[in-house]
């Protein structure tokens, strides 16, 4: 039956509107156990630029031959002096997801998350991902998703590492983290994607009396957040003394209440 009154048939989009976001994370959902594909546009700033052909051809060129790093650094100094060029990629950008998501028909609880360039798809790989000069790449391809108070938590099982989005990279490069808090991540998202989930409630009880009882090791009580500080009792009426490390012997003297309250006992009351 035709859908108005003039007898013509509307017409219905057939993808998601999402592409316009620059930054989405799709609301009420905190675990994910499925595929998740991270799609990021390669070389992005590069890409978009040779399609809207600005600039010369020698230009680009000598552009993408430098080391990914490099590059960003140049095109940076490139919008500073043109700032018109950060429209035309934002712009760019926009356009080159619609078609990701128009050839693909991505809907709405397909898309897990936005960050710019890069697009998180649920449960299935993306068959048409090239657009003339633009590509979307497989970036990391990932068996879970958690988030736990705001900080998103992406396990890669391949390689048993956990990404994290919502805190700085430095933060979660810092070794200290990697040998505590990020080991923590992992550990629980592994055994959850391979469904072990009686020795996982095992895993949080022993590990959360030893938390407290200050029986893990020092890195555990680094503060996983912005400030990535060792969070001390020493106080005086103006100034609180905090660590940027640590040894075994400064335990005493540290407050980890933070990674406590904000991490574990948010899962130990999801999954005891």
């Amino acid at each position: 039956m035709p859908d108005d009154r003039a007898g013509y048939f509307k017409l219905r989009r057939t993808y998601s509107e999402l592409y316009k976001k620059t930054n989405y994370l799709a609301k009420g959902i905190t675990v994910v156990q499925n595929r998740i594909t991270e799609y990021d546009i390669r070389s992005s700033n590069t890409s978009i630029l040779r399609e809207t052909r600005l600039l010369k051809d020698s230009t680009l060129k000598a552009l993408e031959e430098l080391p990914g790093k490099e590059r960003k650094v140049i095109v940076g100094k490139m919008i500073r002096k043109d700032k018109s060029l950060q429209k035309v990629i934002s712009r760019g950008v926009i356009r080159a997801k619609r078609r990701l998501f128009e050839a693909n028909s991505i809907q709405d609880q397909e898309v897990l998350s936005i960050k710019n360039d890069a697009v998180f798809i649920i449960g299935r790989k993306l068959r048409t991902t090239v657009f003339g000069p633009i590509e979307f790449r497989p970036k990391n391809v990932y068996a879970m998703y958690m988030n736990i108070t705001g900080i998103e938590f992406y396990y890669d099982k391949s390689r048993d590492t956990v990404d994290v989005k919502g805190v700085r990279d430095a933060t979660v490069e810092d070794p200290d983290h990697q040998e505590g808090m990020i080991r923590f991540f992992s550990t629980v998202m592994r055994y959850l994607v391979f469904d072990r989930r009686d020795r996982l409630r095992q895993y949080l009880i022993e590990f959360s009396n030893a938390y407290k009882a200050k029986e893990l090791p020092v890195q555990y009580y680094k503060e996983f957040n912005e400030y990535n500080i060792y969070r001390t009792d020493m106080a005086t009426d103006q100034f609180a003394f905090n660590l940027t490390s640590a040894g075994e012997g400064d335990k005493d003297m540290i407050n980890g209440v933070y990674n406590y309250k904000r991490f574990v006992l948010a899962l130990i009351q999801e999954y005891i």
